[in-house]
């Protein structure tokens, strides 16, 4: 979701803290604010049925598809529910992911501290959490390439799939990159799914992938 997902495509996605009039307040997936403005030719989809904005509520999970302008408001031209949580081409198989069950059954956020096998990773909520990779852990980047822990580099986006062991989220495979994006979105990712990274600073949170790539 965002900046970067192929095609041109453009957009934002988070939760929705505000509706004033028909201006949508975001927190995105990577914990900023967006703010997406609807207009008469915006198409409004819930469970892919079109809808009308009442239809929308605070605390709904969205994506907007459109263009940036210059005071950093989207205008959208689609504004869509996300049912689903970050990820990446449809990483997470089509399974249901919750913000809070980052860190637990999947990972995503930048890297901000790499000391040998152990990562600490700052997540959306901005709460920074170690995570350890074994032996086991596959590795990819942005282009989907085989790599080691060597190429994980401090300020990477990195997202994977794992659980927790002994106390500590061990990541099953992980991607790490810097992918093109803007700094209200998420990283790249496939409409309407997907999640954010950085740097560039991200446009849609993209996260968790669901290939099994071996280092």
């Amino acid at each position: 979701m965002g900046r970067g997902m192929g095609a041109g495509f453009q957009g934002v996605g988070g939760q929705i803290t505000a509706i004033e009039g028909s201006t949508i307040t975001l927190q995105t997936f990577r914990g900023d604010t967006a703010k997406v403005k609807i207009t008469s030719s915006t198409r409004l989809m819930k469970d892919r049925a079109d809808v009308k904005l009442s239809d929308f509520k605070v605390g709904d999970r969205v994506f907007a598809a459109g263009e940036q302008g210059k005071d950093g408001v989207w205008v959208a031209q689609a504004l869509g529910e996300r049912t689903g949580g970050p990820s990446r081409g449809g990483g997470m198989s089509g399974a249901q992911v919750k913000p809070e069950d980052n860190g637990k059954t999947y990972i995503f956020g930048e890297v901000t501290k790499i000391d040998g096998t152990k990562l600490t990773v700052k997540k959306q909520d901005n709460i920074e959490q170690v995570i350890e990779v074994d032996d086991d852990t596959s590795f990819r980047n942005e282009r989907r390439e085989s790599v080691t822990l060597a190429d994980v580099k401090v300020g990477d986006f990195v997202r994977g799939q794992g659980e927790v062991k002994n106390g500590v989220f061990v990541p099953r495979q992980l991607t790490a990159g810097r992918p093109r994006g803007a700094r209200q979105g998420m990283a790249p990712a496939t409409p309407p799914e997907g999640a954010p990274p950085q740097s560039t600073p991200p446009q849609n949170q993209a996260a968790p992938d669901s290939s099994d790539d071996k280092k």
